[in-house]
C-alpha cells in the first residue's frame, strides 16, 4: 500500500476514550446522524454492524471481508468478551473528518476507537480510488480494536509505535514499499528514536511513513530475535495492566531504552549487506553495472586473443624460410 492509513493523536484520542467515554459516544453518534438528507442504514454479520448510506458503498463486501479477517484475531481476543465491531462507511471526506473527531490528516482514509469498538473509515469507492487497499484497511483498523479491548486497563499508556506495530503486523500487511523507506533513512542518518513515537507520529506524511515502517521494523524484529512467543508474551502481559517497559523486560530482559538502542543498531548490520534486496532502485542499478562489467571483461577477453591471433600469423614457419625452399 502506498500511503498511510491514518495518523491519530492516540494519547488524546486514548484519554477521551477512557475517561468521557459517554460523551464522546454522545459527539460521534451526533455527527454520524446529523445527515438530513440519507438516514444511515445498518447490516449486521456475526460479528460487525455496518452502517452505510444508500448508494455510498457495498455493505455485504465489508461485512465478508471483516469475517474472513475475525478467525484471525483468535489469539488476540482469547478470553476477553469482545462484542460486536461497529464499522461506519462515510460517503464524504467532510463527513469523515467530523465523525473522526480527532487530529486525523487529510490524507487518512480511516480511523479507530478501541474502547467504543467504532472503526470509522472512508467511502470505499475513495479509497479504491486513491488506489488503497480495502482489506488492508479494515484489517488494521479491525487489530486496533481488538488489540484495544484486549488491553483496556493499559492501552492509555502504551506508546504509538507499538500499538501501529501491533496492527500492521498481525494485520498481515504487504507493504514492500516501506523497505525503501527504512533504507533511505538509514543511509541518510534520520531514523527517528522510538521514545520519539511514544505519544504520537510526525504530522507531514513523508515523516508519518517513515513512523509507520519504523514501528513495523521494530515490531518484527523483536519476533526475530525473541520469537513469536514472547510477542505474545508481552501483550499478555500487557492485558494483565503491566506497562510495556515492564512487559519488555519481563518478556525479553530489556527496557524499552535498551531495545530501542538494540533495534537502531541493528539497522545498519540489517539493511547495509541487503541494499541490493531492499531498494529496488539499487538493485536494477547494480544488476545493470554487473551486466556491464562482465561484457567489458568479456569483450576484453576476446580482444586479448584477437591480438594474440595476429601475432601468431606475423610469425613465419621456419620451413618456409629462403634456406628449407627447393
Amino acid at each position: 500500500m502506498g500511503k498511510i492509513m491514518h495518523v491519530i493523536d492516540w494519547k488524546a484520542l486514548r484519554t477521551l476514550s477512557r475517561c468521557s467515554l459517554p460523551i464522546v459516544l454522545i459527539l460521534l453518534a451526533t455527527v454520524l446522524h446529523s445527515d438530513t438528507d440519507e438516514s444511515w442504514e445498518m447490516l449486521e454479520s456475526e460479528h460487525f454492524q455496518i452502517y452505510y448510506q444508500p448508494d455510498a458503498t457495498q455493505p455485504q463486501d465489508i461485512a465478508d471481508i471483516a469475517e474472513d479477517f475475525y478467525p484471525h484475531l483468535n489469539r488476540l481476543i482469547d478470553g476477553i468478551e469482545m462484542g460486536k465491531i461497529e464499522i461506519w462507511m462515510c460517503k464524504t471526506q467532510e463527513q469523515f473528518q467530523a465523525a473522526a473527531h480527532a487530529p486525523i490528516q487529510d490524507w487518512a482514509v480511516g480511523c479507530a476507537f478501541p474502547l467504543s469498538r467504532r472503526i470509522v473509515i472512508q467511502n470505499p469507492r475513495v479509497i479504491i480510488d486513491q488506489k488503497f487497499q480495502l482489506s488492508q484497511i479494515l484489517r488494521h483498523e479491525i487489530v486496533h480494536i481488538a488489540f484495544g479491548q484486549r488491553t483496556k486497563s493499559t492501552v492509555g499508556g502504551i506508546p504509538l509505535w507499538f500499538i501501529e506495530g501491533i496492527a500492521i503486523y498481525l494485520s498481515g500487511e504487504w507493504a514492500p514499499h516501506r523497505h525503501d523507506v527504512m533504507f533511505e533513512h538509514i543511509l541518510s542518518k534520520s531514523i527517528i528514536p522510538l521514545a520519539d513515537l511514544t505519544e504520537r507520529f510526525p504530522s507531514p506524511e513523508r515523516g508519518a511513513q517513515l513512523a509507520y515502517a519504523e514501528s513495523l521494523n521494530a515490531v518484527a524484529w523483536l519476533v526475530k530475535i525473541a520469537g513469536a512467543e514472547k510477542l505474545w508474551e508481552v501483550i499478555d502481559l500487557l492485558g494483565k495492566g503491566h506497562d510495556l517497559n515492564t512487559a519488555y523486560k519481563q518478556a525479553i530482559g530489556w527496557d524499552l531504552a535498551t531495545f530501542d538502542a538494540e533495534w537502531q543498531a541493528s539497522l545498519s548490520k540489517r539493511y547495509y549487506w541487503a541494499a541490493l534486496f531492499s531498494n529496488s532502485y539499487l538493485f536494477w542499478g547494480s544488476l545493470g553495472l554487473v551486466f556491464i562489467l562482465v561484457y567489458l571483461r568479456r569483450r576484453q577477453r576476446i580482444r586479448r586473443r584477437l591480438v594474440e591471433l595476429e601475432r601468431q600469423e606475423s610469425q613465419v614457419d621456419p620451413f618456409f624460410t629462403q634456406d628449407n625452399q627447393g
